[in-house]
């Protein structure tokens, strides 16, 4: 037997790197090596598709004090969970000491034209504040929208897990099938949720059209995965997996990170490499970009900067954007075969760009304040053929400001983040300034938002009056169907790779592939779920060994299935 340690080299310090490195410490002691682990960030901050920024409000003002700076945070990106639907996430965060710091967050949206013609709101979880009876989601039409509503999320999301459709049955292809014949895709969900439809009625194939561009043509628009060529032609289970994750449950659990969604990931960094850390040795190594050197041998790791340094590892896993990954390996002899799988694989995964804002311009918002929610998601024409990401979030409701009277009473001016295509359709003059972290901010995030994640380093260059600005630059793999076949691919060479390794077979290409990219549309839990198959597979293959990996597993899909048979009567949270 091989006593030597297994080196394993992981790039990439988002969720992604960073759970894998977490489960490999946690159940390395299951492997029959000691096991090695270093981790290399080519960014000073971790995060990947998460950011943290701190703005400056103004002079907050008490009675009797003078005025002091106010502070806020938001995130530009990743900035919420559901922890009714994240097993993983809610056993993680709890070891780690982070999961006190889940808000609940307010869980409201807005559909709105820029003429006023539509304006809904989806109001069941608005706590606190003024609801207009006229606008509100759930009363409109007399209440039928709504039971239309929790009807076709339903019936959408039993089709996908009845597996009776592939990834090329689109979002179009079941909107149109419930328009023309409603009574049949329809009436099976109706008899499960035990709700009356007149499906005689020559007003229903309006109402579900109605429904499909007001409200699911604009929600789907405005989830990161989006395709920009329009969300009719994207593959039914994109969307209603989503769905299911963020808006399931019984009921839905969705929380906000409490100083940002990078504190929580840096506490799980501070966590598996503390000194006094049981098991396996963790190493993070910051602002080092790398290239890895495969061979049949192992990896060699080279720094990519004047003094290359080399680092040597047994093997290399992948916890990057797909369109990252290849070109920083360089495959050796008798690996061409391999090389040649990989390129046909992570080609098929496509991208999109956008840009994260912290700012205070209300022009993005709906014309009436009063319907000013959390998520706020304008109505396209009919006639548009192109669909940039874009959603405009009130961050004092986000962080749900009514439930926190410190900040309530404050009497701070609105501030917003808005995700769009152009860094121009937000005025520089309202863009806010990016600030380090106050000194009542958790040590972890000391100096961590000057530190930027996202990608904005990637660009070519940044014009003076926007480098100190609140904003980032993020990308987002398309989930169309060519996406869900990579990750089909990407399995079953993960599958195929750890096993021969187990057994021993010599010519193994040493490496492996996490990252948002490769399970469902990148959750933070599909991230975490992700990371601990992999380290299930390479631990040994019977997965009995790892029970709290597979408790926490199974745990996960009876969630989902009570998710399932509870629907989302009368109305889905936060469509």
């Amino acid at each position: 037997m091989d006593h030597t340690p297994l080196r394993i080299a992981i790039i990439g310090g988002g969720v992604s790197g960073l759970s894998l490195a977490y489960y490999l410490q946690k159940f390395g002691s299951e492997a029959a090596r000691q096991i090695e682990i270093t981790l290399f960030e080519r960014k000073s901050s971790l995060g990947g598709n998460a950011e943290t920024v701190w703005v400056d409000l103004g002079n907050r003002r008490l009675p009797g004090k003078p005025g002091t700076p106010y502070r806020r945070w938001a995130d530009l990106g990743v900035n919420d969970v559901n922890l009714a639907t994240s097993p993983h996430l809610r056993t993680l965060l709890a070891e780690i000491g982070e999961l006190e710091r889940l808000k609940p967050l307010e869980n409201t949206a807005s559909y709105f034209s820029r003429d006023g013609s539509v304006a809904l709101t989806d109001d069941r979880e608005l706590f606190r504040g003024a609801s207009d009876p006229s606008h509100e989601l759930s009363l409109a039409d007399g209440g039928r929208l709504a039971v239309l509503i929790a009807l076709l999320h339903r019936s959408a999301i039993d089709l996908v897990e009845s597996r009776r459709i592939t990834p090329r049955y689109t979002v179009d292809d079941f909107f149109d099938a419930c328009a023309a014949a409603p009574a049949e895709m329809l009436s099976a969900a109706a008899n499960a949720l035990n709700v009356d439809i007149d499906w005689e009625d020559p007003a229903l194939p309006e109402r579900l059209e109605r429904l499909r561009h007001t409200v699911y043509y604009p929600r789907i628009s405005a989830m990161y995965f989006t395709d920009d060529r329009g969300p009719g032609g994207m593959p039914l289970q994109a969307p209603f997996e989503y769905y299911r994750l963020q808006e399931g449950g019984s009921p839905p659990d969705r929380r906000y990170f409490e100083h940002g969604v990078q504190h929580w990931l840096e506490a799980l960094a501070a966590h598996i490499t503390g000194p006094l850390k049981q098991g396996p040795r963790v190493e993070i190594l910051r602002g080092i970009e790398v290239e890895a050197r495969l061979s049949t041998q192992g990896v060699t790791l080279t720094e990519r900067a004047p003094g290359e340094r080399r680092w040597e590892a047994d093997l290399l896993i992948m916890a990057t954007h797909a369109e990252d990954a290849l070109p920083l390996l360089t495959f050796g002899d008798g690996l061409s075969e391999t090389q040649r799988e990989l390129q046909h694989i992570l080609g098929k995964v496509r991208y999109t760009r956008s840009f994260g804002v912290c700012h205070t311009s209300a022009t993005r918002l709906p014309p009436n304040p009063n319907l000013w929610r959390t998520r706020n998601i304008e109505i396209r024409g009919r006639e548009d053929t192109f669909h940039p990401y874009r959603i405009d979030y009130v961050v004092n409701r986000h962080q749900n400001d009514a439930e926190t009277p410190c900040y309530d009473r404050a009497g701070l001016p609105q501030f917003f983040v808005s995700l769009v295509d152009d860094l121009n359709r937000i005025p520089r003059s309202e863009m806010l300034d990016r600030h380090a972290s106050p000194p009542d901010a958790p040590a972890s995030l000391a100096g961590a938002a000057l530190g930027a994640a996202g990608y904005r380093d990637r660009l070519p260059a940044i014009e003076s009056a926007l480098e100190a600005k609140a904003w980032t630059l993020f990308k987002h793999n398309v989930l169309d169907a060519e996406c869900l076949e990579a990750q089909a691919e990407i399995e079953r060479y993960n599958q195929r790779t750890a096993r021969r390794r187990y057994e021993g077979h010599r010519g193994v290409c040493p490496l492996l592939f996490a990252g948002g990219w490769t399970r469902g549309a990148g959750l933070q839990e599909q991230c975490l779920k992700q990371s601990a198959h992999l380290v299930a597979l390479l631990l040994a293959a019977p997965e009995r060994r790892l029970n709290p990996l597979r408790l926490a597993a199974s745990g996960g899909q009876a969630r989902q299935r009570h998710s399932q048979a509870s629907g989302f009567a009368p109305l889905p949270a936060s469509l």
